[in-house]
């Protein structure tokens, strides 16, 4: 190369370097105000002097506070304020700060949690608190003294004893504290869209600390009494009358845990009876009564209200005139309530043998039936058949060894109850052991605070499994993957880890949820092993499941569902036949092997798998479905049942009531002719051999 062309090549090479310098010279640029404050939005939103809380709209005003709809600015959230409407001097605003920093002190589940306190621009004192949608208690007791039938549906006894259990584990907790609330009533307890349960207004609550206490030191959880009592109440009668202790009516009588208990009594009374237990034409008059322990029993207030004897023995000893002769604690009252759900009696029935007889009956009603059967057919045989004798024999037996064991069992969980502490180690290995994962945010809290204890590997595993378990149910599989990492090897955990790792690909970010498509094919590859933790996989996505998200995308995820619910192996599965009419949608299951069509979590979640599709009709011709009841929740203009072998025919025009059904088609023949003519009366009647 010449020597011309060389230097040519240098210059060329030297104008290109200087170029590129000037073109990646990141000193030279700069952004405007504007843009520099579009990068931080949200520390922007701190710094600016914009009002902290702006007000929506009035949600209740008392005698005490009064409570709005409000929008925090800073977390851009809409919370619940607490306002004190006796702001006129500096002890009124002492007690209602006094309510705002015990109620904050008390972290339950089942406690209002209250988020911030202070001063509003007027200089009116407020404290904010969770936002729950739903009704108060007494709002519900009120729509089922009415009759309404909606509410009646919704509130069957056995969810209203949950709600109570729910209560009781609040007041528990506060008992563990050292805190009375001295004002449970209905008005002043939550009951959530979903079936959360809170306890609110503490303003009457105090704080029983003794001088020991306030000597343990500043790493003691009991409360500061001298702080957060209300001194101006000493000798001051204040409560609800009805729901208020005979000793709570007297200005300077003691107040222990057996007030609140009273309270309880009261407020179980008012959830089966729909009335308070002292009757009175006035407010002195009632507490006139109560000071007198005048309690009608409820079984004979409400004699059509056909409240179990148990139940009413159990309200009679927390409504005891003398503190004494009530529940020792909270956990003694709650566990009565459990022991009534479970199917066995309660211990202030003082039930004889029959009852117990005749509860171990209903308890195993299906092996009752099976040894009746068997003893009515042995009184036919006995003359001529010894050997059946000596087999029915041996099944009584057999059902009687069973019935024993049983009995035994439901003793031992008596005696493991009542053993339970009520500190924070109990909680976490509580939440280790539960297969409950309804409140699973909750619980992976609890297992964290669990986790930074200073416990043994053993027991650091299993926090760390159940963590992972939840973290599965929630569908953060990332977060679930790095529980069951740290757990290591463990049968429990099983195919739930293979299907944890996949989904974290498929959904890298924890805090979005899948499509209907893919739970629906994490559905199909679980195993039966891991059946009620994909229950509750799947009730956790409904939960954050759009209302306006359509039915032909929610059908693939229907259908793995009733697949799982109905045992119907994958091979044999079949897509459903949803299809889009005129009227709206329509559903073929005819001749499916379908009777399951409803996931159930007792008192707090039941679901019918297909009413999301938003069914206009539907056809169950042949199918095995025998109880229409499994139907529930849908509202039909057309449904068809031919071929349908159902339990109670006499009773299909009581079943089919709730659908509103305009027509219904099946095989006349089938049913009565009376059963017939009462359906003509509602609706179209189409025979289908005609």
């Amino acid at each position: 190369m010449a020597e011309g062309d060389t230097k040519e090549l240098e210059k060329t090479f030297s104008d290109r370097n200087e170029t590129l310098r000037d073109f990646y010279n990141t000193d030279a640029l700069s952004l405007t105000d504007d843009e520099a404050a579009s990068l931080t939005p949200i520390l922007n939103s701190l710094k600016d002097n914009v009002e902290r809380y702006r007000e929506i709209n009035k949600i209740a005003e008392g005698g005490e506070k009064k409570v709005a709809l409000v929008h925090d600015h800073r977390l851009d959230r809409r919370v619940a304020m607490a306002r004190s409407v006796r702001a006129d001097n500096l002890q009124d605003q002492e007690q209602f700060l006094r309510e705002a920093r015990l109620t904050a002190n008390l972290a339950h589940p089942n406690i209002m949690p209250v988020y911030n306190m202070g001063f509003d621009p007027d200089g009116v004192p407020f404290f904010s608190m969770e936002l729950v949608p739903g009704d108060s208690l007494k709002t519900i007791v009120k729509k089922l003294r009415d009759g309404d039938e909606g509410y009646r549906r919704d509130y069957p006894l056995e969810t209203l004893l949950n709600i109570f259990i729910k209560v009781c584990d609040a007041i528990a907790y506060a008992h563990s504290r050292g805190v009375l609330h001295l004002d449970i009533k209905p008005d002043n307890i939550r009951v959530g869209e979903f079936g959360e349960v809170l306890v609110c207004d503490w303003g009457l609550a105090r704080v029983m600390n003794t001088p020991e206490d306030r000597l343990s030191g500043e790493d003691s959880e009991q409360l500061d009494a001298d702080v957060l009592n209300d001194m101006t109440l000493s000798g001051t009668m204040k409560g609800t009358p009805g729901f208020m202790a005979p000793e709570q009516t007297l200005a300077y009588a003691e107040k222990t845990e057996q007030t609140d208990i009273y309270a309880l009594g009261a407020l179980l009374y008012m959830l089966l009876a729909h009335e308070l237990p002292v009757q009175g034409s006035s407010a002195n008059e009632v507490v006139q009564n109560t000071r007198e322990g005048k309690v009608v029993p409820p079984r004979r207030r409400k004699p059509d209200a056909r409240i179990p004897k148990g139940l009413s023995a159990v309200m009679m000893k927390a409504l005891a005139l003398e503190p004494a002769n009530r529940y020792e604690s909270v956990l003694a009252l709650r566990q009565e309530i459990s022991c009534f759900l479970s199917g066995y009696p309660t211990q202030a029935e003082h039930a004889g043998w029959l009852i117990h007889i005749s509860l171990l009956l209903q308890r195993h009603s299906r092996l009752a039936s099976l040894v009746i059967f068997f003893l009515l057919l042995l009184a036919v045989v006995i003359s001529g058949n010894l050997v059946a004798i000596s087999r029915e024999k041996a099944d009584a037996v057999k059902a009687r060894e069973q019935a024993e064991e049983n009995f035994s069992l439901y003793v031992k969980q008596q005696r493991l109850a009542k053993e339970l502490g009520e500190g924070l180690s109990e909680a976490v290995s509580y939440t280790v052991r539960s297969r409950d994962f309804v409140n699973a945010a909750s619980m992976v809290q609890l297992l964290e605070t669990g986790l930074k204890e200073n416990v043994d590997t053993v027991k650091r595993q299993n926090l760390l499994e159940q963590k992972g378990i939840l973290h599965f149910v929630l569908g953060e599989f990332n977060a679930a993957n790095e529980c069951f990492d740290g757990a290591g090897q463990s049968k429990r955990i099983g195919q739930m880890r293979t299907l944890s790792r996949k989904y974290a690909k498929i959904k890298p970010v924890d805090k979005r949820r899948l499509t209907d498509q893919q739970l629906a094919d994490l559905f199909n590859e679980g195993r039966a092993a891991n059946q009620m933790t994909l229950y509750y996989l799947y009730y956790h996505h409904m939960r954050r499941r759009p209302a306006s998200a359509s039915p032909e995308e929610y059908a693939p995820l229907a259908s793995a569902v009733l697949d799982k619910l109905n045992y119907i192996p994958r091979a044999k599965a079949k897509p459903l036949a949803l299809s889009k009419r005129d009227g709206g949608f329509h559903l073929n299951l005819s001749g499916s092997g379908y009777s399951v069509f409803s996931f159930n979590i007792i008192g707090v979640y039941r679901r019918n798998i297909v009413e999301p599709l938003k069914l206009k009709s539907l056809d169950i011709s042949r199918s095995k479905l025998d109880n229409l009841g499994e139907l529930r929740g849908l509202k039909l203009n057309e449904l068809r049942m031919t071929g349908v072998k159902l339990d109670n025919r006499k009773q299909l025009a009581k079943q089919l009531e709730p659908f509103k059904l305009k027509r219904v088609v099946l095989t006349e023949s089938d049913y009565p002719k009376a059963v017939i003519t009462e359906l003509r009366k509602s609706m179209e009647v189409v025979d289908a051999k005609k």
